[in-house]
């Protein structure tokens, strides 16, 4: 029978220490890299909001002003992201 354990002469510290060095390399690779998203992305009502942020009823108001580009087909609106920010573009106001 063994008194002492397998391990009684292995040191874990470089071990936990490789490990953290991988960890803190791969989250500040997912920081630094923007998120991939498609200009031409095509979402409901949410990305509408997250676009323009403008609050949902405010976006239902302009759909039915037509005031906003979308689409609709059946009951169910689309925005298409890279409408919705040349359409938020086209808003600015002239600089003096």
């Amino acid at each position: 029978m063994l008194t002492t354990p397998i391990t009684a002469n292995f040191s874990f510290a470089p071990l936990i220490d490789a490990f953290r060095t991988v960890v803190r390399e791969e989250l500040a690779s997912l920081l630094q890299a923007p998120a991939a998203v498609s200009a031409n992305a095509v979402g409901g009502i949410e990305l509408a909001m997250e676009v323009t942020r403008l609050s949902k009823s405010r976006v239902y108001a302009l759909v039915q002003q037509r005031g906003i580009p979308h689409s609709k087909r059946g009951n169910k609106l689309y925005f298409n992201r890279a409408d919705l920010l040349a359409w938020v573009e086209d808003g600015k106001r002239q600089e003096k």
